[in-house]
């Protein structure tokens, strides 16, 4: 009798062993299983606009626990076949992972609400840099006042024997009635969303990646808003008749942060 309790208690421990190892091994496998990510081969430099071959790539395993959001962002190895011939957007180099938001294309159209329309501001200067601004950004435009115009008879000023430039820069010989232009102050209106910049719709790598064509970038086109009534918002309406206005020549640039993700 006692030799087959020994034997149950023995049979007993071996299975609760075997149990526990199990789920020890069943762990421990759980810990080393990797997900492989695409990444450039060692020894490889991918140039912006080439395209994307094969051989450029070799597959990055990292440890499944490890990984995080990384599975989010990363192209997975095993859908490397999406990538394959689409253009480099920038410098890529050995060991660099492949993200998602990397491989864009420029948009075919304009990005216009069905209540937004689009509007162009002629910009520049040298303290308009368009490289640096892309369609989605969002901006401001320091505009000035309207102009006031003052007209000066020969009642407030007295002819002069010898013939003066007034301030337009005009040769005043009789003391006839002159013209004095008075400009107003700048402020700035918006903010409003980046459409185009010049004929680019894409960020400026994108754009040279994919063999977008140069040119003027000395206007940025921004969408307006109208209402339900079909009318402008305040913002679109002043807009419009600050660059409208007789005069106008070029607006300044503001560019507003982009929001921090929540």
């Amino acid at each position: 009798m006692n030799n087959w309790i020994g034997i149950l208690i023995a049979l007993s421990l071996a299975i609760v062993a075997g149990v526990l190892n199990w789920q020890y091994l069943e762990r421990k496998t759980e810990e080393v299983e990797m997900i492989a990510f695409v990444a450039v081969k060692q020894g490889t430099t991918i140039e912006p606009g080439e395209r994307f071959l094969e051989e450029h790539f070799v597959p990055l395993n990292i440890p499944k626990k490890s990984v995080g959001s990384l599975e989010e962002s990363a192209v997975l190895y095993e859908d490397r076949h999406t990538v394959i011939s689409m253009k480099a957007i920038h410098l890529y180099r050995s060991g660099q992972v492949m993200l998602r938001q990397e491989l864009r294309s420029p948009p075919k159209k304009l990005n216009i609400g069905p209540n937004e329309e689009g509007f162009w501001v002629p910009v520049g200067g040298s303290s308009f840099v368009s490289s640096l601004f892309a369609p989605g950004d969002m901006v401001s435009f320091s505009l000035p006042a309207p102009r006031t115009v003052n007209f000066r008879n020969k009642e407030s000023k007295p002819i002069q024997s010898e013939p003066e430039k007034d301030e337009d820069g005009e040769w005043n010989f009789d003391g006839t009635p002159t013209v004095e232009v008075n400009q107003g102050p700048s402020e700035f209106v918006g903010p409003f969303r980046i459409i185009s910049v010049g004929a680019r719709l894409g960020s400026a790598e994108v754009s040279r990646a994919t063999g977008g064509r140069g040119g003027s970038e000395s206007t940025l086109g921004v969408a307006i808003q109208r209402g339900a009534d079909g009318k402008r918002d305040a913002k679109g309406k002043l807009l419009v008749e600050r660059v409208l206005a007789p005069g106008f020549r070029h607006a300044g640039v503001l560019l507003h942060a982009k929001p921090k993700p929540k």
